[in-house]
């Protein structure tokens, strides 16, 4: 199978080659990502030639679409040189997770799949922690959504916020002082900046992983005053996964942080099995 993760502004693409069974988190054999901000300027080459490494027996794939991308166009492209697969959208209804917040069916399909592959994940390693351990899983994508996995084993809500790219193109509209500051410089930053693009590195990074930082702190802070164990493992997923995790691994200890880029996908491939 194939698995679809069709973003705001990048599609990432997984091919599962066997079935997804056992007890871990099913990993995708070969990954590749896409910027998909619009029709006209998709790589379709990368995904034909991503895709000619494959067997020609039908694939099946799954769809998880957040964003307006024109996912039938693409579908159409892809059945002219692979005219016998089949497409699936993987909507709310086919992932067997409750789910604790107003107008279910309007819940961002990405954020949902996040946090049932955290479930799954605490149930396969159930021997390694006592009672029911809450999660909090941060997708750090066009937006950065900080969701929780409740005791009880629902999708509990959580928070929306920009992601950096999208605070790092914010501020130039603000004032035509503030300079561009790419995207894909805002890996780690220091703090006090010595220059104005420092400043708004700073202020982009450290405000991304003081909101995720406080959100942890929330939650640990209801389950003492409950009388509860307060250890919140922090899951983070997406493309700027990698980066926040260098400031959060300064306070958060590291048993307690864990990395998973492809959640979102692995997530599709739990939903199917079920």
């Amino acid at each position: 199978m194939i698995a679809v993760d069709l973003g705001n502004t990048r599609a990432k693409f997984g091919i599962f080659r066997s079935a997804v069974s056992g007890k871990s988190i099913p990993e995708p054999d070969s990954v590749l990502a896409v910027e998909c901000c619009g029709i006209e300027s998709f790589d379709f080459g990368a995904v034909v030639d991503w895709l000619g490494g494959f067997p020609d027996e039908p694939l099946t794939w799954y769809i998880a679409q957040t964003g307006d991308f024109p996912w039938d166009e693409f579908w159409a492209k892809i059945l002219q040189i692979r005219c016998h697969d089949r497409f699936e959208r993987i909507s709310y209804w086919d992932i067997p997770m409750a789910v604790d917040v107003e107008f279910p069916e309007k819940l961002g399909i990405d954020r949902l799949l996040s946090v049932y592959a955290a479930y799954c994940w605490r149930e396969f390693n159930a021997a390694f922690f006592e009672g029911e351990m809450r999660i909090l899983v941060v997708d750090a994508g066009s937006a950065i959504t900080a969701d929780l996995l409740s005791g009880e084993g629902y999708f509990a809500g959580g928070a929306i916020l920009p992601g950096l790219r999208a605070m790092s193109e914010s501020l130039p509209k603000i004032s035509h002082h503030l300079p561009n500051v790419k995207a894909e410089d805002i890996s780690f930053a220091v703090y006090p900046g010595k220059n104005t693009e420092e400043a708004i590195i700073a202020g982009i990074y450290w405000g991304a992983v003081g909101a995720i930082r406080q959100f942890h702190q929330l939650i640990r802070t209801t389950l003492r005053d409950s009388g509860l164990p307060d250890r919140v493992p922090i899951f983070l997923v997406g493309g700027d996964a990698e980066h926040l995790q260098i400031g959060l691994s300064l306070f958060v200890e590291s048993e307690n942080l864990f990395l998973f880029p492809n959640f979102v996908l692995s997530g599709i491939a739990l939903a199917v099995r079920s």
